[in-house]
């Protein structure tokens, strides 16, 4: 180095400082000042003591720099790095910085939080290769079960079928033979007694057994549907002419009300007979004698427009904790051995099942002791039924 010529030629002070020892190779800041006497200085001194601060200054912001950019910036791109990584799908990536720094706590956070994602995202695969197996074991159960209960369906369909045929057969001869009995002039009363229970029992296994073959027919697929626009007012008038004589036996008083101007709907008239046909029955054997059975029809607003028909007795009505579960197969209020009422429990079901067919829908308004009050809304438009997707 140069020795500086002039004042500070004599005993001069240097002093030196350098970026280096920072670590960042960015070069030496040198400053020197005479310790002559103020005579032999002259005023260079206090230039010299400012540019030994600035070289200071000048050296203190080099090694700042370097700190961090070694320290601070250089991890932070690491890690942005490791992130990009691991987004891209890389679930290996890891940080690697150097220990020491508050970058170098946040990168092994962060190493620890992948592992634990990782070891999550391993334990989901098994998870979900299980389920995969599961779900196609239950698969195929699902599918055996199915053709199973198709078989059934069908046995009991041709088994209902072959006994009805037979069955038939017995009650007509009972009709003839108390046709016969009726027009002796001293015919037995005990041999018309006796006819009598025939035919009863007769028909009523024979209603059993309808209703046996209408469920089996409906769960195998093979209750067809055959829709035409139809007059409620013509459809209740036939029920009603239908069932007066049955209520006529218990001196029930049968009433049909029908605004005028209702529209006709399309539906299955035959299948909405058969359900109004079940609510009309249940509500004559469950009404007590004398009492009256009210059948109402009215519009309603639904999608597009519906008509509801309902059926309203004073009978014993239903509990409420009932009123969810009576639409079900085998289900009755009272399902003890001695009830007075007998049935299969089936009737509410197969209505629920036929509505379902039609786009209707059936419900119950009842309360223990006050009667019932059992309704289909049947739409004016009928929209055939659209199958919901086994996963959705």
């Amino acid at each position: 180095m140069p020795r500086p010529k002039g004042p500070l030629a004599v005993h001069a002070l240097v002093v030196t400082a350098s970026a280096a020892a920072a670590g960042a190779g960015a070069g030496t800041a040198l400053a020197w000042w005479s310790l002559a006497s103020p005579e032999e200085r002259g005023p260079v001194l206090p230039w010299a003591l400012a540019g030994a601060v600035a070289a200071a200054a000048a050296a203190a912001g080099l090694a700042a720099w370097g700190w961090l950019r070694r320290g601070v910036l250089k991890p932070l791109r690491q890690l942005q790095d490791v992130t990009e990584r691991v987004g891209r799908g890389e679930a290996a990536a890891r940080a690697s910085v150097r220990a020491g720094t508050e970058v170098a706590a946040f990168a092994d956070s962060l190493n620890r939080m992948l592992d634990s994602s990782d070891r999550v995202q391993r334990q989901l695969a098994a998870v979900n290769e299980a389920l995969d197996l599961k779900v196609g074991e239950l698969s195929e159960a699902n599918v055996g079960l199915g053709e199973s209960n198709r078989l059934k369906s069908e046995f009991l369909a041709n088994v209902s079928h072959e006994l009805r045929t037979p069955l038939n057969s017995i009650i007509g001869f009972a009709d003839l033979l108390e046709e016969i009995a009726r027009g002796e002039a001293n015919a037995d009363p005990k041999r018309l007694r006796y006819i009598g229970n025939i035919q009863r029992s007769g028909r009523a296994l024979l209603d059993m057994i309808n209703e046996l073959l209408d469920m089996a027919k409906i769960e195998a697929g093979r209750m067809e549907v055959t829709v035409a626009p139809s007059s409620v007012k013509d459809l209740l008038e036939g029920l009603q002419a239908i069932m007066r004589p049955v209520a006529q036996q218990k001196r029930i008083e049968l009433e049909v009300r029908v605004p005028d101007g209702l529209p006709r709907v399309e539906t299955d008239a035959g299948k909405l007979q058969q359900i109004l046909y079940n609510f009309l029955s249940n509500a004559i054997k469950f009404s007590p004698e004398d009492g009256v059975v009210i059948v109402t029809a009215e519009a309603v607003a639904r999608d597009g427009g519906a008509v509801r028909i309902s059926v309203t007795d004073h009978g014993p009505g239903i509990p409420a904790d009932m009123q969810d579960t009576i639409f079900e197969k085998f289900r009755q209020v009272d399902a003890s051995h001695t009830r007075r009422a007998g049935g299969t429990g089936l009737g509410l079901a197969i209505c629920r099942e036929l509505a379902d067919l039609l786009g209707a829908s059936v419900g119950v308004v009842s309360a223990s002791g006050r009667g019932s009050t059992f309704s289909v809304e049947v739409p004016f438009v009928h929209r055939p039924k659209q199958l919901r997707p086994l996963m959705a």
